[in-house]
């Protein structure tokens, strides 16, 4: 596919006379399907090009809604499914590019899941999520969201099999007064692959970049541990009388 998806490209290109490149992305998102339509891909004999030809002629116009869906390893909820329920499982991550080129994390919540079939037991899972517009970090190294500020309306859908499960736990911070906004906390969600369809190694399997839950949380802790005057030490209980134990052989 990544031949057809470069010289579709390359026809882009060749047409921005000095456009953004946020319209070389959204021409390249919306005339892909039917350019690759009129390519007329042959089948060929081998199961890429089988798939390729497949997914150029377009999916049937009957599409089949799931308010949960398993895939990589993980388990997905619709939000409303999710507001029944008393685990959560609709956040989702996707590592992209932002507006200057930037790997970042996007961040958000699945409204619909939809699966698309191609025939010959092609089917591809899509969800339509909630984003949230940015993130930023707190005093410790956490993600924190605010779930009420969306964005990117205009381009709603990923592949299911493109993103991460992440939690959404209220920030502690955000609820002290003077309250305005509850924040949440971002907090990577626990695969379960090992074992499925035959896979034995996760990271060579995944395709999302690891996410930390602390940023810089070491560091952080060790300038402050620096800073602490040397006669101070936190660890130590205060108000009883300390003991010397020698340690025996072993």
């Amino acid at each position: 596919m990544e031949p057809y998806i470069e010289e579709h490209l390359e026809i882009i290109m060749a047409e921005r006379d000095g456009r953004s490149d946020d319209w070389v992305i959204k021409q390249h998102k919306q005339r892909l399907t039917s350019w690759l339509k009129d390519k007329n891909i042959p089948p060929g004999e081998t199961i890429d090009s089988i798939t390729i030809s497949k997914l150029a002629e377009g999916p049937s116009r009957q599409v089949t809604s799931w308010n949960a869906y398993d895939i990589n390893g993980y388990t997905y909820y619709t939000h409303t499914k999710d507001s029944k329920c008393v685990n959560q499982n609709s956040g989702v991550r996707i590592v992209s590019l932002d507006e200057v080129g930037r790997k970042t994390h996007f961040f958000g919540i699945i409204e619909d899941i939809w699966e698309l079939d191609y025939g010959r037991g092609i089917k591809v899972a899509l969800f339509r999520c909630r984003w949230i517009k940015q993130y930023q970090f707190n005093d410790i190294g956490l993600r924190v969201v605010d779930l009420q500020n969306v964005g990117y309306h205009d381009d709603p859908w990923v592949l299911a099999s493109r993103v991460a499960q992440v939690f959404y736990m209220p920030d502690p911070e955000s609820t002290h007064p003077p309250k305005k906004r509850i924040k949440h906390v971002v907090v990577p969600g626990k695969q379960h692959i090992i074992g499925v369809d035959g896979v034995d190694d996760a990271e060579a399997y995944n395709n999302n970049d690891e996410m930390l839950l602390f940023t810089d949380f070491t560091k952080k802790i060790s300038l402050v541990e620096k800073n602490l005057p040397k006669d101070i030490m936190p660890w130590e209980r205060k108000g009883v009388k300390g003991k010397v134990v020698t340690a025996g052989p072993t």
